[in-house]
């Protein structure tokens, strides 16, 4: 999202707090008000975490003001909303609580939603992942990490510092793993959040003898954004309009869940982890540092052939390098193609550590929903830490000696951050089969971003993105990755050059850097989704909160909710869907629920109204038709015009039917009809926009409001006025002939009512 004023309108922010130092990740998705203190923030961390709120704690933002309720440097928290601490998408706070402990969170505000009128304001828990924290004064997240450990050790309970804590774990059946959405549910609803004015904000001074919260100077900028000024802003764009309009995810289908428990199965990491899991069910030694020790990890990388995970130009490839490594090895850590296996092992709980041995069990004991789940997570485990810090942090080399440190620091790897998940929703809206080509994506930057001095580190930092996206998720069984036939320059070279062209010179086009894919340098990358990949980047959106629909997910809804779940579909999706509920119902039935549905008033109901119109048409049994006739007769607004209507249009009406069709009730009900779906597209005062909407609509085009426009003043409609007022501005700049008949019609049916 771009920046915006959250104080503009009713609004909640969707922050995402996470527990710093955490591995696997501890955190929380809230959702809060916008004119919420962060006092009340304060309170639903400790709620949503499970702490006790007995020690101080102090929010710091990333210009170093700090709030809290003690000290003469610290804001008062009560008194700042939060609305003006987060100001924009993306913006980042510190929330520290216990200061012997450090336990440090990290806030970040991912999104801001606009809160529908009459929605209680209140604090929600909407995603999240790992259980509560199991105590306090246990050394911060070293000692949670050491508690960790002891639960799985039969003599976790004789520890001298944590053994009473493992025991009440053990004695309740604490699963550090498990996240309780509905008891954090049930504790938020206790709180009720403040309502502040944000005059609490203090003053941007920053940290003694640091540099935040100023423009920095000439001399500390390596290489300026913009081309012109060497101290301006990174950049003058934001990424995330690229998005910024982007409709709806379009529905999709999900291969069958045998299918993609057997492709995780064959996904070499996955199989590795398993393999290794077998391996140690006797029991294997290991060090103090929790890896096997160097014997094992010899014997283990060699009988399992671990080193065909390695790339192959790396050492661990070629027979006599990897030889040499295993001779000298020190430490299993130093063997990637064991350490990545193994961690991924351990944090799926394939393998336990307890004392000083590490102990497995058979590959088939973790199969079937057990793996697919743990795929899943790992993949959003994955896709959530490329998404938040970018591509950069990844890549070979010092990136300081790259780029810079102040660019390093903030800007390019936040930017990569955001190309990334522009990305990941890009891969997803492909359809199955097709691919997302690197020319397609730069194309569309272009369109947004039409030149300008910085536009060539735009094109090298999508190019960067999408190679090291393409890459990291194949190695996850989650796409299929083309690097191209193009002589092209690695990440950090493209880079390099890229900012050596920005020192003070306006940059060239990225085909005339050195190492640039060249002007027509054949086939770009590219890169579309597996079926397995397909499963697990919806879950991760879902998870985000991200609305993911699958087609036939409405089969056996009611039809109101089958007509408001799919408004938003393209119209071969809808078709599909709505083909789906029909064959589970008889005809009769489904007539009988669609115009149930047609009830109501407002925008959502027309838009319904008009989705059961079209699906109406296609009846023709007899018993369906009845139904028709019978709902036309009735008195329920919505649902008497809809079966008039449709009655009116079909094949058949000429014909003599049984009763036969009311003409004036047809004609009274198109009238009330295209008022009814003229109010969906009223509010577009925007005359390109408003032309676009009545091309698109072939029951509202402008010759069909020439020719009604005289009629439609009369129709007794709750939005016939407001229609036809605000179309009579919209349409000036269509038809400025027909704009003011509709200005007349709307002062009659003002008089009129």
């Amino acid at each position: 999202m771009s920046r915006r004023d959250v104080k503009a309108a009713a609004a909640d922010l969707q922050l995402k707090v996470v527990l710093q130092g955490t591995r696997p990740p501890l955190w929380r998705r809230l959702v809060m008000p916008s004119d919420a203190s962060l006092g009340t923030l304060h309170e639903a961390i400790q709620l949503a975490f499970g702490w006790s709120d007995d020690h101080l704690h102090v929010f710091a933002d990333e210009f170093g003001r700090r709030y809290g309720t003690f000290g003469s440097d610290s804001a008062d928290e009560d008194a700042a909303a939060l609305g003006d601490v987060f100001t924009e998408d993306g913006a980042r706070l510190r929330y520290t609580y216990d200061f012997g402990d450090d336990w440090e969170h990290r806030i970040t505000l991912e999104r801001t939603l606009p809160r529908p009128p009459g929605m209680q304001r209140a604090v929600r828990c909407t995603g999240g992942r790992r259980a509560d924290v199991p105590g306090e004064d246990i050394g911060g997240v070293w000692g949670l990490a050491e508690v960790l450990d002891l639960l799985g050790d039969p003599d976790g309970a004789e520890h001298e510092l944590h053994g009473e804590l493992i025991t009440g774990l053990s004695e309740r059946g604490y699963n550090p793993s498990a996240f309780d959405q509905d008891e954090i549910t049930r504790r938020l609803a206790r709180l009720v959040p403040d309502t502040v004015s944000g005059t609490g904000k203090p003053s941007r001074r920053g940290l003694a003898g640091s540099t935040l919260g100023r423009r920095p100077a000439a001399e500390e900028v390596t290489g300026c954004a913009c081309g012109r000024c060497g101290t301006g802003d990174l950049f003058e764009f934001d990424f995330e309009d690229l998005d910024e309009d982007a409709p709806p995810l379009r529905p999709v289908t999900l291969a069958p869940r045998e299918e993609l428990v057997e492709a995780a199965l064959e996904v070499p990491l996955f199989d590795a982890a398993r393999r290794l899991s077998s391996w140690c069910a006797e029991g294997r030694q290991i060090t103090a540092g929790k890896v096997l020790r160097p014997a094992a990890a010899r014997a283990v990388t060699e009988e399992l052939e671990l080193w065909k995970l390695a790339d192959s130009g790396s050492m661990w490839a070629d027979e006599q390098s990897r030889a040499a490594a295993l001779k000298s090895l020190r430490s299993a850590a130093d063997v990637p193609v064991l350490d990545e296996p193994w961690r991924l092992a351990l944090d799926g709980g394939l393998i336990t550590l307890s004392g000083n041995r590490a102990w497995g069990g058979d590959a088939d004991d973790f199969a079937g929903e057990d793996l697919l789940e743990f795929w899943s997570g790992t993949l959003s485990r994955l896709l959530e830490e490329i998404t938040e810090t970018g591509v950069l942090n990844g890549l070979p080399g010092t990136l300081d000696a790259v780029i810079g440190g102040n660019l390093a620091d903030g800007g390019l790897d936040e930017l990569t951050a955001e190309i990334t998940d522009g990305l990941v929703g890009l891969l997803y809206d492909v359809p199955d089969g097709d691919w997302l080509d690197m020319d397609d994506v730069l194309g569309r930057a272009r369109a947004d971003y039409r030149g300008g001095g910085e536009f060539a580190l735009v094109e090298a930092l999508f190019t960067t993105s999408f190679r090291e996206l393409g890459e990291g998720l194949a190695r996850w069984g989650a796409v299929e990755y083309a690097p191209g036939d193009r002589e092209g320059a690695t990440p950090v070279e493209l880079l390099r050059a890229v900012m050596n062209a920005m020192g003070g010179r306006e940059p060239k086009a990225l085909e005339d850097l050195p190492g640039g894919p060249g002007p027509d340098g054949g086939r770009a990358a590219r890169m579309r989704l597996t079926p397995l990949g397909r499963y697990g980047v919806r879950a991760h959106l879902m998870e985000y909160g991200v609305p993911a629909p699958l087609l036939g997910e409405y089969a056996e809804a009611d039809a109101d909710t089958l007509l408001t779940g799919i408004l938003s579909y393209p119209p071969d999706a809808m078709r599909q869907e709505v083909d789906g509920w029909l064959e589970r119902r008889s005809a009769a039935d489904a007539a009988v629920s669609l115009l149930d549905a047609c009830a109501g008033e407002g925008p959502e109901a027309a838009a319904k109204r008009s989705i059961a119109q079209l699906v109406l048409a296609d009846f023709d049994d007899p018993r369906a038709l009845k139904v028709l006739h019978k709902a036309a007769a009735a008195t329920t607004e919505g649902c008497r015009q809809v079966a008039a209507a449709t009655l009116g249009t079909h094949p058949r009406a000429g014909e003599r039917m049984e009763p036969p069709v009311d003409r004036d009730r047809v004609e009274s009900s198109a009238l009330w009809l295209m008022i009814d779906g003229l109010s969906v597209f009223a509010g577009v005062v925007d005359s390109e926009e408003l032309a676009q909407v009545l091309r698109e609509n072939r029951l509202m085009t402008a010759e069909a409001l020439e020719q009604r426009v005289d009629d439609l003043w009369r129709v007794v409609h709750p939005a016939t006025a407001r229609v036809l007022a605000e179309l009579g501005e919209g349409l000036r700049g269509v038809d400025k002939r027909l704009a003011k008949r509709m200005r007349v019609a709307a002062n009659k049916a003002r008089s009129r009512s």
